[in-house]
């Protein structure tokens, strides 16, 4: 693959985007899909200007990306929630992130075993694991910009934020739960749970949010001294985001949970610095990062496996999208108080959980594991299915549901 032909039409793309973002935003396309589309014309089944590479090299690039768009829009995602949304709903969000969790693996694992009767129970445990997080790259196009902000409330935004930004991160274990099943042999409990959940998770989330508050610190100490401008604050974030992926990564630990956790510790002294508050990085950082990955997965799309699974590719893609998730929080919607009474709230929120770049990193991940190729071939049908059915209706519902509330 010829990457700096690669990069440059990732950057005609990026910029021809940034040229025109608010038509963009006001029809019913969003970034990642109009990204994954120009890949895909580019790529070896159209065009064929960008032609594929092997395996290995594909996961390799595919896996860096991911990683780099995950730190991103974990972060940005950190510090466009309030420093007090948690403390305010932590029943209902914790709820949420862990047993709406645990509901849409379960439900989704349930759903792929009795559509691909191929699979055995634990290699399907393993590609709804896969396919459990709710993506924040996708997930900031439709709560994120100025659409969002005047047909959504507030409290569906940040919960969508939350959430996605949480169990990005905590899926990490159930993905490694479901991997040590299918590799065989007695299943390592000590060993997932003193390694995988203690030290690689909840440690790198303590590490994260103490580094986090430090940073959080030096900008704050900075900025009061006049060290510091308000159009440092990008550079600022990144550069955290960096450090924590990079740092926890080193340590052989949970760096994406690290990232999130790491941002809101540093996102909750911007409330004493509201002039950088209001520089938008948000949207900076994902579109810088948002474009590549899903550009990258239009080149490198599976078409012939996806051909191979015939009528049931269709039949999967319609039963995650729907029962996935939103029986789970129909479910869950009488111990949600910060939803207590809000159909169409709670409605709008179990629709809008995107599978994508979270769900591609994790699918890498488990083939790379367990030798599986359809570990990345059934996830990637999912996030090319999620990318743009939830790209489509996002503006549409949004609007339906501002004209019906």
């Amino acid at each position: 693959m010829d990457l700096m032909l690669v990069l440059f039409f990732i950057s005609l793309f990026t910029v021809t985007a940034g040229a025109i973002v608010k038509p963009i935003q006001n029809i019913f396309l969003t970034q990642p899909l109009l990204a994954m589309v120009a890949g895909i014309l580019l790529g070896p089944e159209v065009l064929d200007i960008i032609h594929a590479t092997s395996g290995k090299e594909r996961d390799h690039i595919l896996e860096l990306a991911c990683k780099f768009t995950i730190a991103m829009a974990l972060m940005s995602t950190a510090l466009r929630i309030p420093g007090n949304f948690f403390r305010k709903n932590y029943i209902s969000q914790s709820v949420i992130v862990l047993i709406g969790m645990i509901l849409m693996w379960f439900s989704a694992s349930g759903l792929l075993y009795w559509v691909f009767t191929g699979f055995s129970f634990a290699e399907c445990l393993l590609f709804g694991a896969i396919i459990t997080p709710t993506d924040p790259v996708v997930a900031s196009t439709i709560v994120s910009g100025d659409n969002a902000k005047k047909f959504l409330p507030a409290s569906v935004r940040h919960t969508i934020s939350f959430e996605s930004g949480s169990n990005d991160g905590l899926a990490y274990p159930i993905v490694f739960y479901a991997i040590f099943l299918v590799q065989g042999s007695e299943f390592p409990l000590q060993k997932w749970v003193s390694h995988t959940v203690l030290y690689e998770t909840v440690l790198s989330a303590v590490i994260a949010l103490v580094v986090g508050h430090l940073a959080g610190v030096v900008m704050h100490r900075a900025h009061k001294a006049g060290y510091m401008t308000e159009k440092a604050l990008l550079s600022f974030s990144l550069g955290l985001a960096f450090l924590l992926l990079a740092g926890l990564e080193t340590l052989h630990m949970n760096g994406i949970i690290g990232v999130f956790i790491g941002g809101l510790g540093f996102s909750r002294h911007l409330e004493k610095n509201e002039d950088l508050k209001e520089e938008k990085v948000q949207e900076s950082m994902e579109r810088i990062f948002t474009i590549p990955v899903f550009f990258l997965f239009g080149v490198f799309i599976p078409w012939q496996e996806w051909s191979a699974l015939g009528w049931s590719a269709v039949w999967i893609v319609l039963l995650i999208l729907f029962l996935r998730r939103i029986p789970a929080f129909l479910i869950l919607k009488p111990f949600l108080p910060q939803f207590r009474g809000k159909w169409k709230e709670m409605l709008i929120v179990g629709w809008f959980g995107p599978i994508g770049v979270a769900a591609l990193f994790y699918a890498i991940l488990a083939k790379e594991k367990t030798g599986l190729e359809a570990a990345w071939a059934i996830p990637a049908l999912l996030v090319f299915a999620s990318t743009i059915v939830h790209g489509f209706t996002s503006l549409p519902l949004e609007k339906l549901y501002y004209k019906k509330k």
